[in-house]
Order: structure tokens, then sequence, then C-alpha cells
């Protein structure tokens, strides 16, 4: 008689970018079970709400449950504390973010040592398409007219349909028996006995044994849990990054038609400043908000930033406090005040000034004209400045995990999620990290 091994449980915290990807690939070795958690709401065919299923990535943030509401984070030392859009349910941001698909730089992933990542591309199941022309809003035309390397932005979409984390991995093996995929089910912390995790213990007061936890609940909420369950690992929360943005707002002229419902951004302009890498993302509106009909938006972006002073810590209550500390990096300000000053040039020209009455530095009324000298410049950036909504890089690779994502100085505990990058990647992270969830499963199978 020949006995059987018995099944290995996996317990992954987390349905976003990575999470549905570790789901479907640890599943299919049917000698695993795998429970799936997320806290928020569920997310399968015959129930997407059409806010998600849209063009319009506001509409879809919007939709009831589909962000952390509560989640604030403070950008720079100068700013307060303001709401920071992640994404929750099944699909995590994958069902609520503006669908760009970038894959970011070959060479910075060869900086990492991650020499295996262009096989871990080739088994990425998140489709692109170029947003169609027939797609593109007043500001992305004025932006194609006054900038000819303008690209059509390729969003995360199948015939024009988004195509999130959830329909990409986890519709087509929700039928495997050793798959449990539970939404609505909140982790609180990790259940540990010396130094080996056994389990999670859940908001209701429930538990989950489990041989083996992945944390793959993003760069915000996975050191939260963390910090949560007492770990002593070093470097918890710290070097905490987003792409830092600078929003000029566009009062467009009486007339011009910005079709709020219609596709937010369809297109995308990236130029180095010297060795800096920024973008200019344009919005060709700001959705459905009274008042907002002839509003967009124009962001100068940095998507290589130096800095990495961000931290997530716990409050008494053991929830998220958030700060960036974007710009403290004296080589970051000055790189995204060349990207505004690059910005200004761009609107400056007969497109954009066909179609823009005003630009707004502020909701005072305060216009791009007082940003004439660099000190008023700088002085703006630090209390205004924004971000990507990108958060990175809080437990990194080579800091809080090892090469195999295991977490230093703990056995039975994985991290895998945008948390886990060695620095922001320079692009728009939902792809890297679908990349980083196929990578971590192709260890993990070769080392099994």
């Amino acid at each position: 008689m020949t006995s059987q091994r018995p099944a290995r449980h996996w317990i992954i915290v987390g349905a976003g970018s990575a999470g549905c990807v570790l789901a479907n690939r640890m599943s299919a070795d049917p000698d695993c079970r795998v429970t799936l958690l997320d806290d928020g709401p569920d997310l399968r065919q015959d129930a997407i709400p059409a806010a998600v299923d849209g063009p319009n990535f506001l509409d879809a943030l919007n939709e009831p449950g589909r962000t952390h509401a509560d989640l604030l984070a403070k950008r720079t030392t100068d700013a307060e504390a303001s709401p920071y859009p992640r994404g929750r349910g099944l699909g995590g941001s994958s069902a609520v973010n503006a669908m760009v698909a970038l894959r970011g730089s070959e060479q910075q992933y060869r900086d990492w040592g991650w020499s295996d990542a262009h096989r871990a591309w080739d088994r990425v199941q998140i489709p692109a398409e170029a947003a169609a022309e027939a797609e593109l809003g007043v500001v992305d035309r004025a932006l194609i007219a006054a900038a000819p390397r303008t690209e059509r932005a390729r969003l995360t979409r199948r015939a024009g349909r988004r195509i999130t984390s959830a329909e990409a991995y986890l519709w087509p093996v929700l039928d495997r028996p050793n798959l449990v995929v539970r939404p609505n089910t909140a982790a609180d912390r990790l259940r540990i006995s010396g130094r080996r995790v056994t389990g999670v213990h859940l908001v209701d007061g429930t538990s989950i044994d489990a041989d083996h936890v992945v944390v793959a609940a993003g760069a915000i909420h996975t050191p939260a849990i963390l910090l949560r369950s007492g770990l002593d690992t070093p470097g918890i929360g710290q070097g905490l990054q987003d792409h830092p943005a600078a929003p000029l707002t566009l009062l467009l002229r009486g007339g011009v038609d910005n079709r709020p419902g219609g596709l937010v951004i369809g297109t995308l302009l990236h130029q180095h400043i010297g060795e800096d890498l920024v973008q200019l993302l344009p919005m060709n509106h700001i959705g459905r908000l009274p008042g907002a009909e002839r509003l967009a938006l124009f962001m100068p972006a940095l998507m290589t930033p130096s800095g990495a002073e961000g931290t997530v810590t716990i409050d008494n209550e053991g929830q998220p406090l958030v700060d960036f500390a974007l710009l403290s990096d004296a080589d970051d300000r000055a790189a995204l005040g060349a990207a505004v000053r690059l910005a200004l040039d761009v609107l400056s020209q007969p497109s954009f000034t066909d179609i823009v009455e005003t630009v707004y530095i502020d909701e005072h009324g305060t216009t791009a004209d007082a940003l004439a000298d660099d000190t008023t410049l700088q002085t703006w950036l630090r209390s205004r400045a924004g971000d990507y909504v990108h958060a990175s890089s809080s437990c990194a690779m080579g800091v809080v995990v090892d090469d195999h994502f295991s977490v230093v100085g703990y056995e039975g505990l994985s991290i895998c999620d945008a948390s886990i990058f060695p620095n922001i990647p320079d692009a728009n992270t939902h792809l890297p990290v679908t990349m980083a969830a196929e990578r971590f499963c192709m260890r993990e199978t070769m080392s099994a």
C-alpha cells in the first residue's frame, strides 16, 4: 500500500494583483490546499458592478466597499493626512485602478538580480490593449498634438472591457476542490509558535491553521499585519515609496466636451530629464462631481524617485499609520520641479491653449503663474505634491524578505506583493506585482 504525502495547506492573505495569481498557481497542485482570504467584497462573473466594468475608473473607486475608505496617508512633511484609495475585495486594486498597463524597465529587474523576470512575464495572464482612438478624450488629443512622442496608453482590458486579476486568475479555477475563496474575511494577525507561523487569526475571533502563510495584502496592509503580529524582523514598514506627482487642474473653455463618463486616461508621455524618468499623465475629466464638468487634470510625476524615507506603522488599535515622506530627498524635489516645468511648457502649446482657459494649482483659485520662480515652486511641491497610489517597498527584498520571498527570521511565512520590491518600479505597479507573483510561484514550484 502506497501512502500519499499529506496535503500542504496554504493561506493567502489578500486577493489582489498578487493573491489571485498565487491562488491559481498554488492550487494547480492537487496535493496542496489553498485558502484565499480578503477583507472586501466578492467579484464573480455574474455580479460585476457596472462601474468596475466601465471605462471610468473614478466610478470604480466610488463603488461601495471596493476601497479602504478610512485609510489616510501623509504625502509630504508639510501636508496633512488625506485619503489613500487602495483597492479591496477580490481583484484588489486591479478592479479600481486606471488600467494603465506598463511593465517597467528590464534593467531595473536585472539590477535587483531578477534574472528570471522574463520567464515570469511570459506567464502573466493579464491582457493589455491600446486605448481605441475613438475613446481618446479632449486632453489626450491635445497632448498628442503638443508632444508627438505621446503614446496611446495600453490598458488592462480585452475588447474594451477591464480584466481584473480575479477574472484572469480566479474565475477559471473556482471549481477546484482544493481552493477555498473567502471574501469579506479580514485577517487580524498571524498565529505564531516560536519562530514558525502556524495560521491566521481573523478579526471575527476565529483562526485558521496553515502549513504556510503568504501575506499579499499590499504595501500598506501587509506591514500592518506583520506589526500587529509582533514580528521582530528589522525593516518592516520602512522604505515606503510612491511615485511623487504634481496635479495641475485644467479649467476647460466653455463648450469643450470632456465626456465625464468616458475614458479618464487614454495617453501617456514618458521623457527623461537627465537620468530621471518622468511621466506626463492627462486625465480627461475628474468624474461626476457637481461643478466638475469643465475640469480636467494634467499630472507630471517622477517615476524614478530616490527617496525612501516613508513608513508604515500602527496606532494603538493596530491600524496603519502611513507617512510617505515624499520629496524628502533633494534630488527628487529638483526632478519633480523640472517635470512641472516640462508640463507647463506642454500646456503652453496651441493645442492646449485652444481648450484650456486657466491652469490652477490648488482649490483656492491660485493659477500656475504663481510658479514662476523656483522658490515658490518648491514650496508648492512640499505642501501639495500627490502620488500615483503606487505604494511600494515597505517590506523590501534583501531586508525583510530573502530572495525566496520568505520573511527573515521566521518559518512558514512569505510575502508577495508590492511591498517586497527593493525599490519602486518605474511603472504603474499592477503588472510588476503580477509578474512578481508569477516569479514567486515559479520558484516555489522548483523548490517543492
